[in-house]
């Protein structure tokens, strides 16, 4: 993977994490008419975006460096709770201050959907408050909804470590039998991130036309762009495919017509991308902070934007409380990113201390 591509990679995952923010923060009661509407129209299509980037970013990671089940397994936990592990205590301790200073706030539905319970934030911190095949409909930790694609993603790193490192007679059984328990979402959505993941073993060929490539970035980046207008009435006929703490029915024709188009830009951008000059040094900088904010500030952004429009003196419509919210969730999120960072190295480095690998190696 060359440099120049990586930080597209880093720079569409940023965008993508923007894309859920301004979903959320432009939705009642947090704010009203303050955020240009076409803004928050694409949540949901990040999330898939999210998931076709992982599935090609685990390929590459596993191809690098993730080359027994031990080191796949202690990578992807660390990589998980070193955000997780914050994100549910920032959650717990801006819930408990909001309600206190503003319980009519929380007592909106988009706010808290159901009271919170120490079964929500254990489903979530076991990455199964989405396995609707064990009963789970849609658990969170307190106001942190979009926990929710958080178990949808640690059931296909599941997944994946068992294709890649189980013996066969084991995969029989437990491929499966995960399935049956994550359920029929989680399932019909695995082919998506399972796309990222064989795309990156397919590289343009170096006598590709540049001018051919840049029109199929710009062909699935238009399908992605457009994705509201083109997939917005579909109802998969009328079947349930629930996601979410409110139960929502999956779009599948938006989420496979955005996975193709989003996958025909990566293969598009790895072909225009394979070579040339590296940005300058503080632009190359500027990309990989904003990559390493990504996740944390999808974890943490919900209850920090609770929080402070429960506690804005400001009311909806006012542009200044989407100032208020944007800056204490963006600003909340970049100063716990390097907490974030120092954990993951710290739960990456049991491995040595359990004698799995001599340090350095």
């Amino acid at each position: 993977m060359t440099q120049n591509f990586s930080l597209a990679l880093d720079a569409l995952r940023f965008l993508a994490a923007l894309c859920v923010f301004f979903d959320h923060l432009s939705s009642a009661p947090f704010t009203e008419h303050a955020i240009p509407a076409r803004l928050g129209a694409y949540g949901d299509i990040a999330v898939t975006v999210f998931f076709v980037l992982s599935g090609f970013v685990i390929a590459h990671v596993v191809g690098a460096r993730e080359r027994t089940a031990r080191d796949y397994a202690l990578a992807r936990l660390s990589r998980l709770y070193s955000v997780v592990l914050p994100a549910l205590a920032v959650t717990l301790f801006a819930d408990s201050l909001g309600s206190w200073l503003n319980p009519d706030f929380y007592a909106a539905q988009k706010v808290l959907w159901r009271p919170v319970s120490a079964a929500g934030y254990a489903a979530s911190g076991l990455f199964v408050n989405e396995f609707r095949g064990l009963g789970l409909d849609g658990l969170t930790p307190g106001s942190n909804a979009p926990f929710w694609s958080l178990s949808f993603e640690a059931a296909y790193y599941l997944l994946a470590g068992l294709v890649l490192f189980a013996p066969r007679r084991w995969q029989t059984l437990a491929i499966p039998g995960l399935l049956l328990c994550a359920g029929p979402t989680v399932a019909v959505l695995a082919p998506i991130w399972a796309l990222g993941f064989g795309l990156y073993a397919w590289t343009p060929p170096a006598t590709a036309p540049r001018a051919l490539l840049a029109a199929a970035a710009a062909a699935g980046l238009a399908l992605v762009v457009f994705a509201p207008e083109l997939f917005g009435p579909y109802d998969n006929f009328g079947v349930q495919f629930p996601w979410g703490c409110g139960a929502f029915n999956r779009n599948l024709a938006q989420d496979y017509g955005v996975a193709f188009g989003f996958a025909l830009t990566l293969v598009a951008l790895r072909g225009l991308l394979g070579a040339g000059a590296a940005p300058h040094p503080a632009v190359t900088r500027l990309i990989r902070r904003s990559g390493a904010l990504t996740f944390p500030l999808y974890c943490l952004h919900y209850p920090l934007i609770c929080l402070a429009c429960a506690l804005s003196p400001f009311p909806a419509d006012d542009p200044r409380r989407a100032l208020l919210a944007a800056g204490v969730a963006l600003g909340g999120s970049a100063a716990l990113t390097p907490l974030c960072d120092r954990l993951k190295v710290m739960l990456r480095a049991a491995r040595f201390r359990r004698g799995a690998l001599p340090a350095g190696a």
